[in-house]
């Protein structure tokens, strides 16, 4: 045997040993017959080399008949048939709801919503745990009644008929999400905290967008004082949008808003009541009943639907200005509403305010940053680091097409990033993601890299081109992006 199929027969090995130690029944894909094949927990993996071992060399592909044990179960993973609807239709909304499920409910309502939603068309995730459900999705428009009926007579339900309506975004343009996705996780959202020490079932109070706008207009009136305002989001979020007068953390995750929260009710008196916000509620919803169980205080109020609902509501007010200022940051293809014409965020590039996030279009750095669209079409949707605007442009310069049936065209080890569902998406018309074969991610995958850490200041990236003797490449005639 050569070295290369030693290695690889290793691998294979390596990887159904892995597989194998797990303590349930493990279900596994097969490559060839696209079917799900069941292997009985007390399969060792020992018995799983003698197995391989006993499988030709010619057959590389390990069809399940290998496996003398293995009984098969024909199932196909449901895919949601986007092709369908006009991705141009679809709307993004949300919904969520804390509330205790059991395990085998979270197995049956993964393979229910993969195989209802996926006939509607819709796309999206969708996490769901013992603590609850968080659906941040798209649907067609002509979907939503079908939608709106299918959460109210089959998901109302299980949550005891309370269950948060769908909480659609103000504004919309193609799919925003590629796929659809429904994974069970430990917590809907990590707050690094013992779950034992607080009560989720003390819920904060959530306000209408209304109350919320009263509340914080007539506040310091009322009280002669300003509103203990957080904002319970990332410090990306509120650098392009934030309400007026909210103290913004210097927050990386959610577990780093929580620590901020407590720090700053550390030393408040346990009635005085505190706002919070977030984009569509739900991280406000656990911190304001954390504060309320596990410190003590009597009154959290949040705004229901988060900034979401808020910016929806107001549009609709005729006599109301906007507390909000700027852009809401949004987890999609979007990746942000506008709420006002406020421009607070500055371009990574040029030092313009923007509001407008995008991350690198070279697969290996993938860095979040502000970029204007003048420079977002100069640099190729790239951070202008010289190593991933060459990347990039010199696959783009290489070749016209950069996918075809059988999949991504390779170029000298460079290639197009696509997955199923990504052609007519928002933004994917004018953003292709290359990378090199086997090069690795630039940066931590345990927190988002700040684009400052990397690039410096707005404009400081640009002076890598003067000092590699390089022109800038042309500015755009014709702004798209």
């Amino acid at each position: 045997m050569s070295g290369q199929g030693r290695f690889e027969k290793k691998s294979a090995i390596n990887m159904f040993c892995r597989l194998f130690s797990r303590q349930s029944t493990l279900l596994r894909k097969t490559i060839t017959t696209k079917t799900l094949t069941i292997f009985p927990k007390a399969l060792t993996p020992s018995f799983v080399q003698h197995s391989m071992q006993a499988t030709s060399s010619k057959n590389s592909s390990l069809q399940a008949s290998a496996f003398s044990t293995a009984s098969t179960l024909e199932r196909h993973f449901p895919v949601s048939k986007i092709e369908n609807y006009d991705s141009s239709t679809y709307k993004t909304l949300a919904f969520y709801k804390f509330y205790p499920l059991t395990k085998p409910e979270l197995e049956d309502l993964k393979e229910k919503l993969l195989a209802d939603f996926g006939e509607l068309g819709i796309v999206g995730r969708i996490y769901i745990s013992t603590e609850g459900i968080n659906a941040q999705i798209a649907c067609p428009e002509e979907c939503l009644p079908k939608l709106q009926a299918y959460h109210d007579e089959y998901l109302k339900p299980m949550f005891d008929g309370d269950l948060m309506d769908l909480n659609i975004g103000t504004e919309h343009g193609k799919r925003s999400f590629r796929a659809l996705h429904v994974r069970i996780r430990k917590q809907l959202i990590a707050d690094g905290l013992d779950s034992s020490t607080y009560d989720l079932t003390n819920v904060p109070s959530h306000l209408s967008p209304a109350e919320w706008h009263e509340k914080l207009t007539n506040y310091e009136k009322k009280h002669g004082k300003k509103p203990i305002l957080i904002d319970m989001r990332n410090h990306y979020e509120s650098n392009i949008g934030f309400f007026d007068g909210a103290i913004c953390p210097d927050a990386d995750t959610y577990k780093d808003s929580i620590t901020a929260m407590n720090e700053i009710c550390d030393n408040l008196p346990r009635d005085q009541e505190i706002f919070m916000y977030c984009t569509g509620g739900i991280r406000c919803t656990k911190a304001g009943a954390i504060l309320q169980s596990a410190s003590g205080f009597d009154t959290v109020h949040l705004v229901d639907g988060g900034i979401t609902s808020y910016g929806r509501w107001v549009a609709e007010q005729e006599d109301k200005v906007s507390l909000f200022r700027g852009k809401n940051f949004t987890f999609d293809a979007r990746m942000g509403e506008k709420i006002t014409d406020e421009l607070l965020g500055k371009c990574q590039l040029c030092g313009q305010p923007c509001n407008r996030y995008q991350n690198c279009s070279h697969a290996s750095c993938n860095i979040l940053m502000v970029c204007c669209p003048s420079c977002a079409s100069q640099f190729l949707n790239t951070c202008a680091r010289l190593q991933c605007y060459d990347t990039v442009h010199e696959f783009m310069g290489s070749t016209k097409e950069h996918y075809h049936p059988a999949g991504p065209v390779l170029v000298d080890g460079v290639r197009a990033f696509t997955k199923q569902g990504e052609k007519d998406m928002d933004a994917s018309s004018h953003r292709v993601v290359i990378g090199k074969k086997g090069v690795s991610c630039d940066h931590e995958h345990t927190r988002r890299t700040r684009a400052i850490e990397v690039l410096g200041e707005p404009g400081e990236v640009l002076k890598e081109w003067a000092k590699a003797g390089r022109d800038l490449p042309p500015k755009p005639t014709d702004i798209n992006a």
